[in-house]
């Protein structure tokens, strides 16, 4: 258990601490060095921002903290304000972030007349406004006529407000090296230049805006030492005045030395996770904390310097800081996937690179602290191997069984195997860690660029509208004839991929023009150089340094489509049951007065059932979408894969709100599915083995990231007979091609209890998609779609 200290520091960050602030120091300090920059290089003006802001955050120490330093300027829970990549949006939610629907802030008054008077200085200078302005007007009229406007756009950083980036940086080299060792490397490079030379000139800008950007960090660091130092002389209790004299001296050694202890590596590894959170990143994980941590772990332990309890209170305190720092996104953006999300974590289990079981004493004290410290933001990513023992599953579902809904599980052997068709060298693809989402990404080497995900229901309503949105009546899609017209199921699915393409064509240039946007404008030194091979090459992430870049389409609702399709095949074209006519018109008319047709709709075949019928017409859209990555990938950029996800984006109930009634049987404002490879909530009534079988049909390692999200009764396993037939199911799923799982073990009753009385559940945390909330948090929307989910009482 927690000690009290540490049980302490949990409450402040809990949710019944109240809602998140916003902060405004990053808008302040990066204001005014921009000004002080005008003219100079992008990438120097980015870095000497990071900088200022460093130099002037307000910084604290909280009395029962160990380790130190906050992403804001803020005590507990808050967020900062990317003005450099979008900020528009927040004059506009000024008087409403408190009481809007979705993961709402509080703002003082002063600090709104501040961002009034200060925000207008951005305007036209952000990520955001300069790619807007670079779009051609008939890719930006085609997204923002439809009614989730740029949601719909793989312009996903410029809609974020913070870079989509999915990386796992060098953590490990911060530790062994420390940033005076990074910054070597960079000097040793910058010798071999001939910056008369313009390619080298360029290099030269690189290694300089790294340089400031390292030296940022360092600065950030010893101001805590400093302030560490400055709290001791004047602490009264002696146990305390000693901890902040060795906070002062390990602030004073890392991040800029190599870590001499598991302390010292913990507390450089957080220096940087909030120097690049600042830089503006989005997904970042620490990796396999399990292994690179280890060492010295083994180390402090053998030796007598640590002690087990004083391990997990360290550990525990790098997940509370973890939460401190939450994700401030437009209310359009959060209203489809609301939870204040983090997505910071760490990866556990696994094998090694060389192929052998990875799970050690460290990775259970990692997933022991999960359950005890019970957040709902810190992310925890447990890989499983034909390797791994039971055991090690066991204890994961444990886990997972005690905070309801906090763990994701990969499947080593699917994961690695996707990650080799894409290049990757065998013992590096085994070093892999799961980023944001769930995107696949090696460990400092790999840079993953995610697209908000194609609204494929909106493409097959277009297909079935002759190119009109039926929520908004706009054209906005092609005319691909008029669907009453259509004599086969081969031209309703063949209008649907003329609808795919047209879009996907739209991406790639609306893609394009956003890593030239981020490449000349803020290309992320900092990053950068944590990631292979950006010192060698002299380049950044943006202009193809990074050894393994991917960029991926989204493939989201496609469980709804494979549904409409095999209800149109069947109840159509072979059963003949209904006309094309006949459908359109109940469609048109949101099923009033056709209720026979909705039946005979609802009651076709649906995916997650173990029905090849509807599971093979989902994986011939897999294969189509795989072939269009290989068609458009000579348009991508240097060194950047063309890749498929599916992910858990946008969510099915927010997108659900601007749809049309579809073939499946779905009426007009209801849910589509989660995301990712999930069936339509409540449809998949065969069970889990079924729900998996379906799942294990489309070659989940096509897929660079493919979500499945499940609900059980937690009643299914208590006993040991139980979790055995669990666990090997779960086995039994990995080793036939799974891909991803998380699991709530959450009953309905509960959850209707707790959105009946939610003072009562404040803790209830629930897996919304591919990140934990706290369920009370959640819109009533929300809830009900998490309710509507399945709920698997055995395994059959």
């Amino acid at each position: 258990m927690l000690n009290e200290r540490t049980t302490l520091l949990r409450e402040k960050f809990a949710s019944a601490a109240g809602l998140p602030q916003i902060c405004v120091e990053k808008v302040r300090w990066f204001t005014e060095s921009y000004k002080e920059t005008e003219g100079q290089p992008s990438i120097i003006r980015q870095a000497r921002a990071l900088k200022k802001l460093f130099e002037n955050i307000p910084i604290s120490i909280d009395d029962e903290e160990l380790i130190v330093g906050k992403p804001t300027g803020r005590r507990g829970r808050a967020t900062n304000i990317n003005p450099e990549i979008r900020c528009e949006f927040i004059l506009k939610e000024l008087d409403t972030i408190s009481t809007r629907e979705a993961d709402r802030f509080l703002i003082s008054e002063e600090d709104k007349a501040f961002l009034k008077e200060t925000i207008p200085y951005w305007k036209g200078k952000s990520a955001r406004d300069i790619y807007l302005s670079s779009v051609p007007e008939h890719v930006k009229e085609y997204f923002m006529a439809r009614p989730l406007n740029y949601l719909n756009s793989p312009a996903y950083t410029c809609v974020l407000g913070a870079y989509s980036t999915h990386a796992i940086p060098h953590f490990d080299k911060v530790i062994a090296l420390g940033l005076s060792g990074i910054r070597k490397e960079i000097d040793d490079e910058m010798a071999k230049l001939d910056i008369k030379k313009l390619e080298d000139y360029e290099k030269y800008l690189f290694y300089e805006a790294a340089k400031i950007s390292l030296d940022a960090v360092i600065i950030l660091a010893k101001r805590y030492a400093e302030l560490a130092k400055k709290m001791a002389s004047g602490e009264a209790n002696p146990e305390r005045k000693a901890e902040l004299e060795k906070i002062a001296e390990i602030c004073s050694r890392v991040p800029e030395n190599p870590a001499r202890n598991f302390h010292e590596a913990i507390q450089a590894i957080w220096f940087v996770y909030v120097a690049l959170k600042n830089e503006g990143h989005g997904p970042i994980n620490f990796g396999r904390v399990d292994q690179y941590l280890y060492p010295l772990y083994k180390k402090d332990i053998e030796e007598g310097r640590l002690t087990k309890v004083e391990a997990k209170e360290l550990i525990a305190q790098l997940m509370i800081k973890l939460n401190s720092h939450v994700r401030l996104r437009p209310i359009e953006f959060a209203g489809g996937q609301p939870g204040y999300q983090v997505w910071g974590g760490f990866i556990l289990g696994g094998v090694t690179p060389k192929g052998e079981d990875a799970v050690n004493e460290l990775s259970y004290l990692f997933l022991e602290t999960v359950a005890e410290v019970k957040l709902a933001h810190d992310e925890e990513i447990i890989r499983v191997s034909e390797k791994n023992s039971d055991e090690w599953v066991k204890k994961a579902i444990e886990i997972n069984i005690a905070t309801g809904g906090k763990l994701k599980y990969a499947g080593d052997e699917t994961v690695t195997k996707r990650l080799l068709r894409i290049g990757v060298p065998l013992e590096r693809a085994r070093d892999f860690g799961l980023v944001g989402c769930v995107a696949p990404s090696v460990h400092g080497c790999s840079f993953d660029l995610n697209s908000y995900g194609t609204g494929f229901m909106e493409l097959l309503e277009f297909a079935l509208n002759n190119g009109y949105h039926r929520f908004s009546g706009k054209k906005v899609g092609l005319e691909t004839g008029d669907p009453r017209n259509f004599k086969s199921y081969e031209q309703v699915l063949n209008a649907f991929k003329k609808q795919v393409e047209h879009e996907i064509e739209l991406q790639i240039i609306a893609k394009n023009i956003e890593w030239k946007v981020l490449n000349e404008h803020l290309p992320a030194p900092l990053l950068s150089v944590l990631l292979d091979d950006c010192i060698k090459r002299g380049k950044g992430v943006f202009a193809g340094g990074v050894l393994i870049a991917t960029d991926a389409l989204g493939l989201g609702g496609l469980a709804d489509v494979a549904d409409s399709l095999a209800a149109i095949k069947k109840r159509v074209f072979e059963e003949k049951k209904i006309t094309m006519e006949r459908l359109i018109d109940a469609l048109d008319h949101n099923f009033e007065g056709y209720e026979d047709v909705w039946y005979l709709l609802k009651s076709a075949p649906k995916y997650g059932n173990d029905d090849d019928y509807v599971d093979l017409i989902y994986k011939e859209l897999v294969d189509f979408f795989d072939e269009l990555t290989v068609k458009y990938q000579p348009f991508m950029p240097a060194n950047f894969k063309l890749v498929l996800n599916a992910l858990a984006s946008p969510g099915g109930e927010f997108r659900g709100r601007f749809l049309g009634p579809s073939p499946d049987g779905r009426k007009a404002g209801e849910p589509i599915a989660d995301g990712g490879v999930c069936p339509h909530q409540g449809r998949n009534v065969m069970g889990p083995v079924a729900t998996f079988r379906s799942v294990t049909k489309l070659d989940l390692s096509r897929y660079h990231g493919a979500v499945l999200n499940m609900r059980f009764n937690p009643n299914m396993l208590t006993n040991d007979l139980k979790m055995r037939k669990f666990i090997q199911m779960l086995r039994t799923y990995f080793e036939s091609g799974g891909f991803h799982v998380q699991m709530n073990f959450i009953t309905t009753d509960i959850l209707r209890a707790a959105q009946k009385e939610p003072e009562k559940y404040r803790d209830l945390i629930v897996r919304v998609a591919t990140w934990s909330a706290y369920f009370v948090e959640l819109s009533k929307d929300v809830q009900n779609t998490l309710i509507t989910r399945m709920e698997f009482q055995e395994i059959i």
